[in-house]
């Protein structure tokens, strides 16, 4: 009679035994779910925090670009205005680096018809 109550103790102990193996790892896997989530994110957001800093950095590089290239826009057109209100009134150009002469004047025309460059002597 004793050798019939081991065998059902034994299993008895072993389901036990199984039972709270099984909700251990239920509960190792029930806190581990939400930790691997929130680490997943926070992972998430700091990828998404460098690749936005690396955008506002070229948008600030493009702003800038076009800040200068406005500038300079602005230079040359009020340059340009400088040198038509000059040839009107008839003042003599300032000697600047920058203003470079888009076609011939009538000066360097009437010039050239009194002195032709002869092509044999190159």
């Amino acid at each position: 009679m004793t050798a019939g109550i081991l065998p059902n103790s034994a299993t008895s102990a072993r389901t036990v035994e199984s039972e709270g193996i099984l909700r251990m790892l239920l509960l190792v896997l029930a806190l581990a779910m939400p930790l691997g989530t929130l680490a997943y994110l926070k992972i998430q957001s700091t990828r998404m925090s460098y690749a936005m800093g690396d955008i506002k950095e070229r948008i600030h590089k493009e702003e800038e670009l076009q800040r200068k290239l406005m500038l300079e826009r602005s230079r040359y057109q009020r340059d340009e205005e400088v040198q038509v209100y000059a040839q009107k009134a008839g003042l003599q150009p300032r000697k600047q680096g920058h203003m470079i002469q888009r076609a011939f004047t009538p000066e360097d025309q009437r010039i050239a018809k009194l002195r032709p460059v002869s092509s044999e002597g190159l």
